[in-house]
């Protein structure tokens, strides 16, 4: 039996939730500050007609507070009605998991008793353990600690910042970028970099709520050679670490070769041959994605796995001509980001007729 969790570093650990109660990532926006709120909760932002909490993971675990970067990503947690926003380094995607490989954490003489520990099983992953949270108590605000969070962040002098066109108003005589000045960027960080803090901040007001959400569908933003492109999550069955691989033989260079996944022979293919752009060595930080062919597994290489966008048919263009060297039905679509056009790849045509068929005879 698998699970499916969505692994992610902080300070230099892996950490993991259940993906199914993920429900979007984001890049760090300003956040507005509460003042009575647990210690862990440094703010909140208008998350699409919603107030959303936004934790510090690191003080919930009773670390030191981190230095916040302008690449740091916010997961959304969403249990029934509750929603909890968790700010972490770096996500890496989602991963199976299987249950043979889960073992409940030790207490390690903490003395706590263990539904009240918020990492409750380790996960032995090639050569990293993964600790995993327990998202029921990671979302266990108190009902009196969430209506104060709610009644707060409800009030004029909060949200006036949010409305403004300028991102350096003031209101009662503070300047709102006062706070990430503080407490969430590093104290070096330029104006440049909190102006994008806020046009975070200003990007998520717009309401879920007057889209058809039904429709919207979480799209894998990826990289290939200093280019963005689009994977639609439910045609991935996960992330993983470009490992060690063994050259198949006969096979043009396009084939990375075999890797061992849990167990799984996974054979690793470059499709950039397929986008009209070069071949080239792996990273060693290269990422592998993993998509289910029949009853076969293909891994396909990227240079990173940035971001996970939730997308509605409506934010779909069509492919600008000057882009159009790629074959059109490679391409889904596309969609603006951070200033650029980015193509929504199609993986199992890619993979099906993109000339990508692995010849083993000698």
């Amino acid at each position: 039996m698998h699970n499916s969790y969505l692994t992610f570093c902080l300070q230099g650990a892996w950490y993991a939730v259940e993906a199914k109660r993920v429900r979007e990532i984001l890049r760090l926006p300003a956040l507005t500050p509460i003042t009575e709120a647990p210690h862990y909760i440094i703010g909140v932002v208008n998350y699409r007609g919603h107030i959303l909490p936004v934790m510090d993971l690191a003080i919930r675990l009773g670390q030191p507070p981190p230095s916040y970067q302008i690449h740091d990503h916010v997961i959304v947690l969403e249990q029934e009605s509750r929603l909890l926003g968790v700010i972490v380094n770096e996500v890496h995607g989602v991963q199976d998991i299987p249950s043979e490989m889960i073992d409940v954490a030790s207490e390690y003489g903490g003395g706590r008793e263990p539904t009240t520990r918020l990492v409750s099983h380790l996960a032995k992953c090639e050569e990293k353990t993964i600790m995993l949270l327990d998202d029921a108590l990671l979302l266990g605000l108190s009902v009196e600690r969430e209506r104060s969070v709610r009644q707060l962040a409800s009030s004029p002098s909060i949200h006036h910042w949010e409305s403004s066109t300028d991102p350096r108003h003031t209101s009662g005589g503070v300047a709102a970028s006062q706070f990430a000045r503080t407490y969430v960027l590093s104290p070096d960080a330029t104006p440049e970099e909190h102006e994008i803090l806020y046009e975070r901040a200003r990007n998520l007001m717009s309401s879920l709520e007057q889209q058809d959400s039904t429709q919207r569908a979480p799209l894998a933003i990826i990289g290939l050679s200093g280019e963005y492109f689009g994977v639609e999550l439910e045609k991935v069955r996960e992330f993983t670490d470009l490992l060690r691989t063994t050259p198949v033989p006969c096979c043009p260079e396009y084939v990375v070769g075999d890797m061992n996944l849990r167990g799984d022979i996974l054979t690793v293919v470059d499709i950039r041959k397929v986008l009209q752009m070069s071949v080239v060595a792996a990273a060693p930080t290269a990422k592998v994605i993993v998509v289910p062919m029949g009853d076969a597994l293909v891994g396909i290489l990227v240079d990173q796995v940035f971001d996970v966008l939730d997308v509605s048919p409506s934010d779909v263009i069509a492919v600008p001509l000057a882009l159009k060297s790629i074959n059109d039905t490679y391409l889904k679509g596309a969609i603006p980001y951070h200033g650029k056009i980015l193509l929504i790849l199609n993986l199992p045509e890619i993979l099906s007729n993109g000339g990508l068929a692995v010849n083993e005879e000698v």
